[in-house]
């Protein structure tokens, strides 16, 4: 059963994040106005308070694809 509650919380969520830190939306627009595609390369990074960071990345293959589309149409909700 879909919970509209936890919904309407992930919505809720979603709009003090992007309120909060006002580059991502702007970034994720430009990644949305070219898509995903076969051969692109998505590099992620994180940097602890310490100083540590871990980083990683993928060359997207057309397996892939499904599922960043999918990610893509829930982060539109």
């Amino acid at each position: 059963m879909f919970n509209f509650q936890m919904l309407a919380t992930a919505k809720q969520a979603k709009a003090k994040f992007m309120a909060n830190h006002p580059k991502v939306e702007p970034f994720i627009r430009q990644i949305d106005s070219k898509g995903f595609c076969e051969g692109q390369e998505i590099a992620i990074a994180v940097r602890y308070p310490d100083g540590e960071e871990v980083k990683t990345g993928i060359r997207v293959s057309a397996e892939d694809l499904e599922l960043l589309n999918l990610l893509k149409s829930l982060g539109s909700m």
